[in-house]
């Protein structure tokens, strides 16, 4: 769900700065840590947790340096480092913003001002400031989550976003890399609705560690996984049709070649029928799957408000 820019978000706060933690996962961010904190708290954000990956640099020494909590992060990548800081915050709500100088402290107030009335608002990053190839990656992973789990949710890689964290710590996180922001959006999907707002979006500051073809494709396969287990009426619709049509194929040849030539292959019928029951018990089983799913989404959004 889009949200539109209005000058009301910075004039009215709905939420105090103090019910919010932000978090800044960091691995060798030097050159850049200090500015992030220093914009953040001249926005007025206080509670800065640092989650560091074991940075070789000054990272640390620099964020000690400006009064913020830093702690290590448990297991490997960014998806450990987010798994820390949401057992370590205890404020109502839990912001996360990359720590490479590309997110402006000033788009968090409208990210914060929506907060209270979804279970995840995210920052959608203006597409100026993203790379050709990147904003390419970026448009395929989008469309594919939303028609993996039936919600638009903007930006679903962007590195800026607020969670409600009583329902933060509910979620089952298993990544550990880029595709960390992907398993939080599906999984948050499930709890209630997530909005999106835009944001800027500027130069990182150092140098890169995502790898566009490599960690792309890594998070479009965890997409098809997560798919699987978040929203299997479209996976095994996706693995019936894989199946039912070049059985319905095989199945219409061996028929026009039985009228017109009163030859019958075997072969091709068997094939063409085992393909076919197999799509059919793949629909079958997307459509178990669907009826769950709604239930398991009513019994988990009657537990918990949205409000």
């Amino acid at each position: 769900m889009g949200l539109s820019r209005t000058s009301v978000e910075d004039n009215f706060p709905r939420v105090s700065k103090e019910d919010v933690t932000v978090v800044l996962c960091t691995l060798n961010e030097e050159d850049a840590i200090g500015k992030v904190i220093d914009d953040l708290f001249s926005h007025g954000y206080s509670n800065i947790l640092v989650v560091d990956g074991y940075s070789k640099d000054r990272t640390r020494e620099i964020a000690e340096s400006k009064g913020v909590k830093v702690v290590m992060q448990i297991n490997s990548g960014k998806g450990g480092a987010v798994i820390t800081a949401i057992n370590k915050v205890d404020t109502n709500f839990i912001a996360f913003m990359d720590a490479d100088g590309t997110y402006s402290a000033s788009d968090l107030d409208r990210l914060l001002y929506h907060a209270p009335d979804y279970v995840e608002v995210i920052g959608k990053r203006c597409k100026r400031g993203i790379r050709t190839l990147h904003r390419f990656g970026n448009w395929v992973i989008n469309k594919l989550f939303a028609m993996a789990f039936s919600e638009d949710v903007g930006d679903v890689l962007s590195g800026m976003y607020i969670l409600k964290t009583e329902i933060a710590k509910k979620l089952d996180l298993r990544s550990n890399g880029f595709e960390i922001e992907v398993e939080i959006a599906s999984q948050m999907a499930r709890f209630g609705k997530i909005a999106y707002v835009p944001i800027s979006y500027g130069e990182r500051i150092g140098k890169t560690k995502l790898s566009s073809f490599r960690d792309g494709l890594k998070i479009v396969l965890y997409l098809f996984k997560m798919m699987r287990f978040q929203n299997p009426l479209v996976f095994y619709a996706i693995v019936a049709g894989i199946f039912i049509v070049p059985g319905l194929i095989s199945l219409s040849y061996a028929f026009i070649l039985y009228i017109l030539t009163g030859i019958y292959h075997n072969g091709y019928a068997l094939m063409g029928a085992i393909l076919t029951i197999v799509g059919v018990q793949g629909t079958l089983v997307a459509g178990l799957s669907s009826m769950l799913k709604r239930i398991e989404k009513l019994l988990l959004t009657s537990n918990v408000s949205v409000k």
